[in-house]
């Protein structure tokens, strides 16, 4: 199928400073072996429908949910009404100071106008729909975590804005709408059918909606999170292999060129993605102890933790704290974080 190609936007669009994508996205790709790889460049798949003809076939993948992804879904929703949303909401500080870069990135590429209805997906407790509502914006966010949705509730009370959450899932429930824009930060990459799931969203928007998001780019990428899993693989006897590329989870979009397809089988246009690299203060306030602590939190680190004893704990946060210690300013960590931000229209 051979995939419209826009390289004048390149200039004004792309952040990445990649070797391997510079060369990419100029290269055309051959008709009916289409490669998508590129960066800050606009895609076209006029023969996929629109977001204003998804209503139909909204939440309907292409081959339909399989048995597998029923059963991803399921495990998302019960870890994150269980200990991950709860996890969250005790560590709210330490999330809104860790992520708060973000909130300005995905406040430019919306360029929301006071009065408009935005959809955020994966809204978490809140804090990125609280500061667009604070900007005059209508916000609706959904999130498969009890836990968080009753904290973001709390704090919507808390400061009188225009925002209302609620607990769903993007990839099965009705979202209600219109909406002008839908936006994420950190939160699509955990669904078992993306395609599904960016149906579904669609079908809520308005014709022209805008989508904007944040996901991070690989692992190894990101040493925010990877110095805990080296260290956990380097200790365990016989460590697992690294989870599959496409499987849900804080990495599933670590492949723009999959991400780009996905959104386009889904009925998105205009697709385009920049690299953004950030510094990454870990721990919040509790110094290199707290950066320790949350780096071996994070759901990756932890399911290697319960393949050890907690012996093995003990002796990754005595190495992780050595680690920590000598890349500390002033007690402070820093760790870089890197990640795509993705636009499209409807």
């Amino acid at each position: 199928m051979p995939i419209g190609f826009n390289s004048g936007e390149l200039g004004q669009h792309s952040g990445v400073d990649r070797p391997e994508l510079r060369s990419a996205i100029h290269t055309m790709p051959k008709a009916g072996a289409p490669s998508l790889s590129g960066c800050g460049t606009n895609w076209r798949m006029p023969q996929l429908p629109s977001c204003t003809g998804l209503a139909k076939t909204a939440g309907v993948s292409v081959s339909g949910m399989t048995t597998a992804a029923a059963s991803s879904n399921e495990e998302q929703a019960k870890y994150w009404s269980e200990e991950g949303g709860l996890s969250w909401v005790r560590d709210q500080q330490l999330f809104d100071l860790m992520l708060s870069p973000f909130n300005t990135q995905l406040r430019q590429r919306l360029n929301l106008q006071s009065g408009e209805r935005v959809l955020e997906i994966g809204c978490g407790f809140g804090t990125t729909a609280l500061d667009l509502a604070q900007s005059g914006a209508a916000v609706h966010g959904v999130d498969i975590s009890p836990p968080m949705i009753e904290r973001a509730q709390e704090r919507a009370r808390e400061v009188h804005v225009d925002a209302t959450f609620l607990v769903a899932d993007a990839q099965e429930d009705p979202l209600g709408g219109p909406y002008d824009a839908a936006f994420s930060r950190f939160g699509v990459m955990f669904f078992a059918d993306p395609v599904r799931a960016f149906r579904n969203i669609a079908s809520s928007m308005r014709p022209n909606g805008r989508l904007a998001f944040v996901c991070w780019q690989p692992l190894e990428r990101n040493p925010w999170i990877n110095a805990a899993v080296t260290v956990l693989s380097d200790l365990l006897e016989d460590p697992p292999p690294p989870a599959a590329g496409d499987a849900p989870g804080p990495f599933a979009f670590a492949d723009p060129d999959r991400t780009s397809a996905l959104l386009a089988e889904a009925g998105w246009v205009n697709i385009m993605f920049d690299s953004y690299d950030v510094p990454i203060r870990m721990g919040g306030e509790n110094g290199i102890a707290g950066a320790v602590e949350q780096s071996l939190s994070s759901s990756v680190a932890r399911k290697l933790l319960a393949l050890g004893t907690p012996a093995l704990r003990d002796r990754a946060a005595e190495i992780l704290h050595e680690q920590f210690s000598g890349q500390a300013t002033d007690g402070v960590v820093y760790s870089t974080g890197a990640t795509w931000i993705f636009t499209a229209d409807c």
